[in-house]
């Protein structure tokens, strides 16, 4: 009688346990996460903006996951101004590269730093990080 009263309460306790993971599990995925607050906000500053000489200000931020946004258009054959923030200590965002413009820039962290230059009359201008390994573009349009 005991082993059954012992098996019993275990399998209560297991049943209970089970049941906390898994209202844990489902409230969890039922927030919003961070990541989705944080891809809607680069957004939202990625947005071109044209200042009374006609160039085009950007923003972007580049964490350990890569460029945001990682794409953005300008117009073709005006001025940029490119801010970048580097937001996060991981990964290889250390710097910017633009290779087809032979431009190299360091990017400290949390600090904004200013690329300028002219969009091509058409195509993209590429960039990634001082590894190769993360990208982005501007494209011209």
């Amino acid at each position: 009688m005991t082993a059954v009263r012992t098996f019993g309460v275990l399998t209560i306790l297991a049943f209970a346990s089970a049941c906390e993971r898994g209202a844990t599990a489902t409230a969890q995925a039922t927030q919003p996460t961070a990541t989705a607050a944080t891809t809607a906000d680069h957004s939202a500053r990625a947005t071109a903006t044209r200042a009374a000489t006609g160039t085009a200000d950007l923003q972007l931020t580049v964490d350990g996951t890569g460029y945001h946004p990682s794409s953005i258009s300008a117009p073709s054959g005006k001025p940029v101004r490119l801010t970048i923030t580097r937001t996060s200590d991981e990964g290889c965002g250390q710097q910017v590269v633009f290779p087809s413009l032979n431009i190299r820039r360091d990017l400290p962290l949390n600090e904004a730093v200013t690329v300028e230059f002219t969009m091509p009359a058409s195509g993209s201008v590429a960039f990634t990080c001082g590894m190769d390994m993360l990208r982005g573009s501007i494209v011209a349009g």
